[in-house]
């Protein structure tokens, strides 16, 4: 139960601690088969023990369908498992113990104690782990609907004495959920969240997250065309009194934004600055902030290659980039934010006049959107593939 008594999104999906994990292809593999087969919604509905209605919001990607009703339709549809194989039920890596707490908690939002927190804390690293791997879009709808629910809980334990750690874990999640709103191109989303995330991060009293949020922010206005903004922001993170891994991120996006202004004595010095503050931050990483696992020299290079393609230096660009792909990890390589830096490259080996090449990096990030569903990915892979074809 929520805090006014009536059930919340988080009792559903976070209570049991499971992230239903779909594949963006579902709805459209799953109509495809039914047409296939001859069969109508009603007909399919009868065969699965479901109604035509839920059928119908699952095709239409707007529910997602449990994992016993996806195995009656795999089997009604005669897919062999691969309907099926498409959703899965991630636990988050939690103890019983500590999903009987994540339970208290919601029945019992007054009472939060450090145990709780750590459990909330743990749901959320392993969702952006997660997402590294699987996508934005297969993860965006249950983080969202925790997220909404862990709103609840900050409002029924503001009281609490652990509340201050409450909070400053709400904060980090609303950053992540804006994130993956921007990622999945809800830009309205994205911007409230990261605001609440300031909000969140301020009563907290955490300037890690302050200026990570703002660095955002300028993330989003660059996403938007909005360069001035993304400057502005990015300097504006880089002024607070954070973390050097923190400060590293918003420099190296100054940078960029300084690049695509044309400003390349600015965008070098702040490239250099940014490499400074990145071997501080290695130097002590443990006092680095968590969500910041993905920051190292390999990230900073590929934003070093994003910043000279956009000052047209692209054999520079093109070997920052290819060696930071190069380096990423495996389990990481085909996730749509790694796929948008594949894109890159190609349009990068476009403007250098390098087509044929282009068209062999473009392919691997076109199989990257489609696997990850990943709409603004796909978009900017089908404009490099018109310029290929030029």
């Amino acid at each position: 139960m929520s805090v006014h008594g009536k059930p919340s999104t988080f009792s559903i999906l976070v209570v049991t601690v499971m992230s239903r994990i779909v594949d963006p292809r579902l709805p459209a593999t799953l109509r495809a088969l039914r047409e296939h087969a001859g069969l109508s919604l009603r007909d399919l509905a009868k065969r699965a023990y479901s109604s035509r209605s839920h059928l119908h919001d699952i095709e239409q990607g707007r529910k997602s369908p449990p994992q016993d009703l996806i195995v009656r339709i795999d089997e009604a549809l005669g897919a062999g498992g691969h309907l099926a194989g498409m959703v899965r039920d991630d636990p988050a890596g939690l103890s019983g113990d500590e999903q009987q707490r994540l339970r208290a908690a919601i029945t019992r939002p007054r009472r939060i104690d450090a145990g709780t927190i750590d459990s909330l804390a743990g749901v959320l690293a392993h969702q952006r782990r997660l997402e590294d791997v699987v996508g934005s879009a297969a993860v965006v709808r249950p983080v969202l609907a925790q997220l909404s629910a862990i709103e609840q809980l900050v409002n029924g334990a503001r009281h609490d004495k652990h509340w201050l750690r409450l909070v400053d874990v709400a904060g980090q999640w609303a950053q992540f959920g804006g994130w993956l709103s921007a990622a999945t191109g809800d830009h309205a989303s994205s911007r409230a969240w990261y605001l609440r995330a300031m909000e969140w991060a301020t009563e907290a009293g955490n300037p890690h997250l302050t200026a990570t949020s703002l660095s955002m922010r300028g993330h989003l206005a660059w996403m938007r065309g909005e360069t001035a903004a993304m400057v502005e922001l990015s300097r504006a993170a880089a002024w607070q009194p954070a973390s050097p891994g923190v400060r590293g991120v918003a420099v190296q996006q100054e940078a960029r934004g300084l690049a695509i202004l044309g400003d390349a004595e600015g965008a070098d010095r702040q490239l250099d600055n940014a490499q400074e503050l990145t071997a501080r931050a290695a130097d002590a990483r443990d006092r680095e902030p968590d969500w910041l696992y993905f920051h190292d020299p390999t990230y900073l290079m590929m934003q070093r290659g994003l910043a000279q393609r956009y000052l047209r230096r692209y054999d520079r660009a093109v070997e920052l980039l290819q060696s930071g792909l190069d380096q990423l990890p495996g389990e990481v390589r085909r996730s749509d934010w790694v796929g948008w830096y594949v894109c890159q490259l190609a349009a990068t080996h476009v403007a250098a006049g390098d087509r044929d090449v282009a068209a062999s990096w473009i392919a691997e990030a076109r199989e990257i959107a489609d696997s990850t569903g990943a709409k603004r990915l796909a978009g900017e892979v089908a404009q490099v593939e018109r310029e290929i074809d030029c």
